[in-house]
């Protein structure tokens, strides 16, 4: 029985010290420091920035601040957690809170458009209300320190066909992904225009793939 409890001990140790702590970057001076050595594209004139939070992802954790445009639109700017800064996505809907791998961007109603982190980390490309929206990488970050999945075919996001279980029977629609909310996904109707919301369970087992393979799940 001891020996069995000093084992379990010597494994807790093991795991919290090879746990990676948070990193992020220790004030705003080095913040808009590397957004001005990024380049003018990431720092304009006047540019006003601040904290959404540490976004746990995988092993490791990404550092999430919002900026404010005189367009009136916002960035997301994203940094590593050595802290590099990365990038930025620019968004139309506002910053306001975060979760597990996402930012969420208020949707103007009820609920949030994710903006999700992939497997290796930011996206090339993301869809927020239908619309394709491309990260801005900073090409001053070393390039080991890039986290762009350059190298893994992408997935599209794009009208399909989606499978639908309804009342035992299957029916299907050509539709684009919005968003997740919940246990629900919000698919576009492509004749129509018409955004629903769908539950998980009436989704086919190829959708749930889709959905995992754009990183929406």
């Amino acid at each position: 029985m001891k020996l069995l409890t000093i084992f379990l001990l010597l494994s807790m140790t093991c795991c919290i010290a090879n746990a990676e702590k948070k990193n992020p970057p220790k004030n705003d001076d080095i913040i808009e420091a590397a957004l001005i050595e990024a380049g003018k594209d990431h720092f304009p004139p006047d540019f006003k920035f601040d904290e959404i939070g540490t976004i746990k992802h995988e092993d490791t954790y990404y550092h999430a601040f919002v900026g404010y445009l005189k367009t009136g639109n916002y960035r997301v700017l994203l940094f590593d957690n050595t802290p590099t800064y990365l990038g930025f996505y620019t968004v139309e809907y506002e910053p306001v809170d975060y979760e597990e791998s996402a930012v969420l961007l208020d949707d103007g109603a009820d609920g949030y458009f994710n903006l999700r982190i992939g497997k290796e980390g930011p996206l090339e490309n993301i869809l927020v209300d239908g619309l394709k929206t491309s990260f801005v990488k900073n090409d001053q970050a070393p390039a080991e320190k890039q986290s762009m999945e350059e190298e893994k075919p992408k997935i599209t996001i794009a009208y399909r066909d989606w499978t639908f279980s309804v009342k035992g029977q299957s029916r299907s629609a050509r539709a684009i992904f919005v968003k997740k909310l919940g246990s629900k996904v919000y698919l576009k109707d492509e004749k129509r225009g018409i955004t629903k919301d769908f539950p998980f369970g009436m989704l086919s087992k190829e959708d749930i793939d889709y959905l995992r393979s754009i990183d929406a799940l």
